[in-house]
């Protein structure tokens, strides 16, 4: 990877090379995207396979008029770049005039950033990361006597570049590192089969959780889901440990995209300003955070991205737009042509155990399905999970759907715990949420 920052100085010399030749009323963007790494899969005490992959992307996208044109390429010679440019201007040619479309003005990238804090390129023999794998299901199958198969234990890791750059001076680059090793295992009881997984993602190696305990939550997750039973439909509260509330707040953040809000197709449309969760709820982004896994300096067009609050005390202070949408919208652009980092706060004291706070509920561990509404805000998700009492886990529960609406849920939230989850780019607890429907039997 040391060698790929020369490569990619060369392939910028290149791409200034190709827009020489562009008419003056053309504007042209090149997004370089280059990686390198490994992925090892290993299953049932055997090396299953190990896969290299070096990849390169180049898209072109070309404005000319206000008209719209892009293609792409995995070649980076001269004549393979300047065809594609080629390619993208006749597709702006013949597309149809959007006065919206066009470069960033203002607030773009302009220099190579140095160090962001997630770039930790480390090297390793095959035989090395395939022993991890190796401990990794060989912990998972020795937790327990009903754990009865795997599908395995996977690691990989990735060297990663970005390179953007476009014809009116933005030029920006930066390096990133990925590394993860997760384990998937089979448990099997009175002739039911349950399976489960658990994983950790980090941008530096050293920080990865131990293949041990990685092996083993697999297999006391899928062993916790082993006889479960069904329960009564009822209206009660229900928790989304912090790994199923990524996806529960990325609904949020989906409904408040700069494109959804032009469409007219949220349900969080004209609510700047809008008390939309409970007051110790504060939302915010932040692009910088050192071995951030959304880290990043720039946006995809380019625009530099930069902290803010999205919910403050519990109310909506912006929409996340790129270029596009805020010109659809008359606002000042965000930088989210990407999300970035995501954190979910709370100002109230935060607790590990949230089943103490209520009497009973549901503890929701998997979803299946779409099932939110983005344009109503209807929620309805089949799912499985945990029945809890008193404070204490009383048997796993299946067959059950989760259904209500996105406004009431995110006012009914409660709390949310310390218990956070950093291994994506949305950073929260697990969260305790009021009067949910349960559908069951």
């Amino acid at each position: 990877m040391s060698e790929s920052g020369n490569r990619v100085l060369e392939h910028k010399e290149n791409i200034l090379k190709t827009t020489s030749s562009m008419n003056k009323n053309t504007q042209a963007q090149f997004n370089l995207a280059i990686s390198n790494g490994v992925t090892i899969n290993y299953r049932s005490n055997q090396l299953e396979n190990i896969e290299h992959h070096n990849d390169t992307s180049l898209t072109v996208t070309v404005y000319n008029d206000f008209k719209k044109g892009s293609a792409s390429t995995n070649n980076l010679s001269f004549d393979s770049i300047k065809q594609t440019l080629d390619k993208a201007t006749n597709i702006a040619i013949n597309t149809q005039k959007d006065n919206c479309q066009g470069l960033p003005r203002e607030s773009f990238t302009t220099c190579e950033s140095q160090d962001i804090g997630i770039y930790f390129p480390k090297q390793f023999e095959i035989d090395e990361v395939t022993e991890l794998t190796k401990i990794c299901e060989t912990a998972g199958f020795e937790y327990d006597k009903r754990i009865s198969n795997s599908e395995g234990s996977s690691y990989s890791q990735s060297n990663s570049e970005c390179l953007i750059l476009n014809s009116q001076g933005m030029y920006g680059h930066f390096k990133s590192t990925d590394y993860s090793l997760s384990c998937v295992m089979l448990a099997g009881d009175n002739q039911a089969m349950e399976r489960d997984y658990w994983y950790s993602s980090t941008r530096r190696y050293e920080n990865l959780e131990s293949p041990q305990e990685i092996g083993k939550k697999a297999s006391s997750r899928a062993i916790s889901r082993l006889n479960a039973k069904t329960i009564s439909s009822r209206v009660c509260p229900i928790i989304f440990p912090a790994e199923v509330a990524t996806s529960f707040f990325n609904n949020f953040l989906s409904a408040i995209n700069g494109h959804a809000i032009y469409k007219k197709s949220s349900f969080l449309l004209d609510k700047l300003g809008s008390e939309i969760f409970p007051e110790f709820i504060t939302i915010r982004e932040d692009p910088s955070i050192v071995e951030g896994m959304g880290t990043r300096p720039f946006d995809s067009d380019g625009v530099l991205t930069e902290r803010k609050n999205i919910i403050n005390k519990g109310i909506l202070e912006t929409y996340l737009l790129d270029t596009y949408s805020a010109r659809k919208l008359n606002l000042n652009c965000t930088g989210n042509g990407v999300l970035t980092n995501i954190l979910v706060e709370s100002s109230e004291e935060q607790t590990d155990n949230l089943i103490n706070l209520v009497d009973e509920g549901v503890i929701i561990t998997e979803m299946m399905g779409s099932g939110a509404n983005l344009l109503t805000g209807d929620y309805s998700r089949g799912a499985f999970g945990y029945y809890f009492k008193d404070g204490q886990i009383k048997y796993p529960v299946t067959g059950i759907t989760v259904a209500s609406n996105l406004t009431q849920m995110f006012k009914n939230i409660l709390h949310v715990g310390k218990d956070y989850d950093i291994r994506g780019n949305i950073r929260t607890g697990s969260i305790l949420i009021d009067k949910v429907t349960i559908g069951g039997t």
